[in-house]
């Protein structure tokens, strides 16, 4: 994937997520990330990191390696955790992050909190 500056990185984030929320409130199905890719005819080969733009920026911004990447994270996930903000709201392994919610809809067949969390994850502030 083509290096990404933060302003591209949050951008295109916006974009897929607000894709997702408004997908599945059209169809009342669950849509993954993986289904944007696919709709906007992006290949395996060119999908950022994690099917996520600011994982790739991150990355990028630590030299390609996957330890320690997240501190590069240009949104504010409003976690106290250094790593995975996205999955850990209040320490590691607790599941309460905004990205971990929005997967545990999906178990919990709750189309409604889906695209609920969907949107927070498009609008999150930048940091």
């Amino acid at each position: 994937m083509e290096k990404l500056t933060k302003e591209q990185a949050v951008s295109l984030h916006r974009k897929m997520w607000n894709w997702i929320a408004e997908e599945t409130e059209r169809t009342g199905e669950f849509i993954d990330k993986d289904d944007y890719f696919d709709a906007m005819g992006i290949s395996d080969e060119n999908c950022p990191t994690s099917l996520c733009y600011c994982c790739e920026y991150a990355m990028q911004q630590n030299g390609g390696e996957n330890v320690g990447h997240c501190k590069y994270c240009p949104l504010d996930w409003e976690s106290k955790c250094d790593e995975y903000m996205c999955l850990y709201k209040k320490f590691p392994r607790d599941n309460k992050g905004l990205f971990e919610r929005w997967n545990f809809a999906t178990i919990t067949y709750d189309i409604e909190e889906r695209i609920k969390f969907a949107r927070e994850i498009a609008n999150l502030e930048v940091r």
